[in-house]
C-alpha cells in the first residue's frame, strides 16, 4: 500500500491510498491519518481510494476509525472513489453512504 498525502488552501487534506488495505498495511493508513489530523488540522479530511485494489475487513475498520478520529477532533470526513469489491463491501455491510457522505464538517 502507498499512501500520498496533499493538502489544499481550504483546510482539507487529501489522502491518496493505492495498493492493497488489509491487516497487513492498516497501521500505515492509521499513521498517516493520525499525523494528518495532528499536524495540519484540517477541516477535512479526505480519503480518496480510486486506487486501492483490495480491502479486507481490516481495512473497513481502519477507515470507519478514521472517520471516528477526524470527529473527535472536529474535522469533516469522507471516503471518495471507493470503486470494484471495496465499494461492494462498503454496501454489503452497509458503511458506504457513512463513510462517503461529508460528516462533521464545519463551514466556514
Amino acid at each position: 500500500m502507498k499512501i500520498t498525502t496533499s493538502h489544499d488552501g481550504d483546510r482539507v487534506t487529501r489522502l491518496v491510498v493505492t495498493g492493497d488495505l488489509d491487516m497487513a498495511t492498516v497501521p500505515g493508513l492509521d499513521e498517516a491519518v493520525a499525523a494528518a489530523l495532528t499536524g495540519n488540522r484540517p477541516h477535512r479530511l479526505v480519503i480518496d481510494l480510486a486506487g486501492l485494489d483490495f480491502c479486507d475487513s481490516a481495512g473497513i475498520h481502519a477507515l470507519t476509525r478514521a472517520r471516528d478520529s477526524a470527529q473527535r477532533r472536529a474535522a469533516g470526513f469522507v471516503v471518495t472513489n471507493p470503486t470494484g469489491i471495496t465499494r461492494r463491501t462498503l454496501e454489503i455491510s452497509g458503511l458506504l453512504d457513512l463513510l462517503t457522505t461529508v460528516s462533521g464538517a464545519p463551514e466556514n
